[in-house]
């Protein structure tokens, strides 16, 4: 217990902390997921380093008695394999950092719940109202009550709009000649509220997409002509055309927490400037990659799929970089870096290998087995990303150790690194 708290205590506390950044997002949904993924990760900390060791007491007669063979060799020597293939991976990751880190940021999002699989009860029933009555996706314009006139006109203007169909308002459904007070409350209280007078305009768009948020903001600076500030929109495009703007801005405060989180809870752990460079770098470098092949794929990407991948990969899977870290400093402290290296390989990689199958297998199962598109893209990334930061801890991260060998000594709080040859 006592060797591995260090290594367990700074992977609980990344993956926390990284965890807490999603409980500041404005948008609800990332903030209830982040309180339940700390919750998870807090209980798991305490089992882990309570039950588990008074578990393992209690049982270990029967430990010893089902012990067998092992089916995999415990010493690998393929750590000196790794490590020729350090200065090309290199070049490799210089080569794609840069395109992969613009292209997941010019990924096109998804906000809704996306197309739904003809195959499935949902995808089916919307595709037999399609074709029984075409896309429609509505919107419902608020304006003040009590000036036909004005809204007349409005009316107007909104039908010469590409992509509206057709409206259903007072004006043009019983005319703007006929006052309202002349008619009884039943004819009028579909188009009226105490306050507002609504107009309902049936769109040619779909939910979301360029199309969909172009119309939502051409509909709002018309309606701005003509009454400032005072009227509301309502509809699922309109809705999904806030939600971007609002996640777009979590975004960016999300991931900053994220990565200064890590970094600050690295620095303490390691008490080192450049060990946290080094290790968010390996591990980022898997996140842009995971999240760049949708772009370049030209596949639109769920949009909390994008959240959770971006927050989930860096501190679930950073975890394998502070293992193989946590081990590298230590016998680095007796041996140079080559050999450190090597040993690091030789011991660490099967528990990490164990831990990023797990994770990925399970990312990979949910993709092929589920069949709602969000959670199949959700499986998928978990999947790849799983897999593409174990292999950046176990390609990427060992070359980067070796280059900076030096300014990691000098960098390092009483390093005591090993000075033979």
């Amino acid at each position: 217990m006592k060797r591995s708290f260090p290594a367990v205590a700074a992977s609980a506390s990344t993956t926390f902390f990284g965890f807490m950044a999603l409980s500041f997002m404005e948008f609800g949904l990332g903030a209830d997921l982040g309180l339940n993924l700390v919750k998870g990760i807090l209980l798991s900390f305490i089992s882990v380093m309570v039950f588990l060791p008074a578990l393992t007491l209690i049982l270990y007669k029967w430990i010893d008695k089902t012990q067998h063979k092992p089916w995999i060799p415990s010493k690998y020597n393929i750590g000196n394999f790794f490590i020729k293939f350090r200065i090309p991976v290199l070049l490799v990751v210089m080569v794609l950092i840069v395109p992969a880190f613009l292209g997941q940021s010019q990924t096109e999002f998804l906000y809704g719940t996306g197309e739904q699989p003809e195959n499935t009860r949902a995808g089916s029933d919307a595709a037999e109202i399609e074709d029984a009555f075409g896309k429609s996706t509505p919107m419902v314009l608020l304006v003040p009550k009590g000036e036909i006139g004005k809204e007349a006109e409005l009316v107007q203007e909104l039908d010469d709009l590409d992509h509206i169909e057709s409206n259903i308002s007072y004006v043009n459904t019983i005319g703007a000649g006929i006052p309202p007070e002349y008619l009884d409350e039943s004819q009028t209280e579909q188009f009226f509220s105490e306050n507002y007078s609504r107009i309902t305009l049936n769109t040619t768009t779909d939910k979301e997409g360029e199309e969909a948020f172009a119309l939502v903001e051409d509909v709002r600076a018309i309606a701005a002509d003509y009454y400032g500030d005072d009227y509301r929109t309502i509809g699922e495009s309109v809705t999904l055309y806030d939600m971007r703007d609002i996640v777009e801005q979590d975004n960016t405060l999300v991931n900053l927490l994220t990565v200064v989180a890590i970094a600050i809870v690295l620095l303490v752990t390691f008490r080192s400037i450049s060990f946290p460079v080094v290790l968010l770098l390996t591990i980022q470098s898997s996140v842009w990659i995971n999240l760049a092949v949708p772009y370049f794929t030209d596949q639109p990407l769920v949009y909390i799929g994008y959240l959770i991948i971006s927050t989930v990969q860096l501190a679930a899977t950073v975890d394998y970089a502070i293992l193989m870290t946590e081990n590298y400093t230590h016998n680095r402290k007796e041996m140079n870096a080559r050999a450190a290296i090597k040993k690091t390989i030789n011991e660490k990689i099967f528990s990490i290998g164990v831990s990023a199958s797990i994770l990925s297998s399970v990312g990979f199962i949910l993709s092929m087995t589920s069949t709602d598109p969000i959670v199949s893209s959700i499986g998928l990334l978990l999947g790849r990303g799983a897999a593409l930061a174990f292999l950046m801890v176990v390609l990427l991260l060992p070359a980067l150790l070796l280059v900076f060998d030096r300014v990691i000594e000098k960098t390092t709080w009483k390093a005591n690194f090993y000075k033979g040859g």
